[in-house]
C-alpha cells in the first residue's frame, strides 16, 4: 500500500509540475493588449493558476517525502481541494475574454481543467490509501 501511495503521490505531483510549466508555456493565456499594452483578465487567471500550481508541487513533493502514512493522508487530502479551486479559476472564479475562441477558452482552460482533475483523483486515491493503510496496521 505504502509503494502505491507514493507512486499516486509522485503522480500528482508530476501533473502539478506539467501545470506549474505549461500554464507559463504550452497552454499559457492571451498575450497583452497589442493597442494598449494592458492585460487582459485571463492574464490574472493565469498568475493565479500558476501560483497555486506551485503550491500543488511543493505540497506533493512533502508528500511523496514523508514517511508518516497519517502525514501522507493529511497532505493528499489537502491536495484535492487545492485541485479542485485551481481548475475552478479559470472563468468561474476569474472571468476569461470574452470571445470564447480566444486561446484561454480553447486551450488553457481544457489543460487547466484535465490536469486539476487528474491531480484531484491521484490525491484523493493517495489519501485513500493511506487511510487503508492506517486500517491495517
Amino acid at each position: 500500500m505504502k509503494k502505491l501511495q507514493t507512486i499516486f503521490g509522485i503522480l500528482s505531483g508530476a501533473l502539478s509540475l506539467v501545470l506549474t510549466i505549461g500554464v507559463k508555456t504550452f497552454f499559457s493565456a492571451c498575450d497583452h493588449m497589442t493597442d494598449t499594452g494592458a492585460y487582459m483578465s485571463c492574464h490574472w487567471a493565469e498568475q493565479a493558476v500558476f501560483a497555486i500550481s506551485l503550491v500543488l508541487c511543493v505540497t506533493s513533493v512533502a508528500m511523496v517525502l514523508m514517511r508518516d502514512p497519517k502525514m501522507r493522508s493529511g497532505l493528499a487530502m489537502a491536495m484535492v481541494p487545492q485541485a479542485v479551486i485551481t481548475m475552478l479559476i479559470p472563468n468561474v472564479f476569474i472571468n476569461l475574454c470574452m470571445k470564447t475562441d480566444m486561446q484561454c477558452h480553447s486551450v488553457m482552460r481544457p489543460a487547466v481543467m484535465l490536469l486539476c482533475g487528474g491531480i484531484a483523483v491521484c490525491a484523493a486515491i493517495a489519501a485513500f490509501l493511506g487511510i487503508k493503510a492506517k486500517e491495517k496496521a
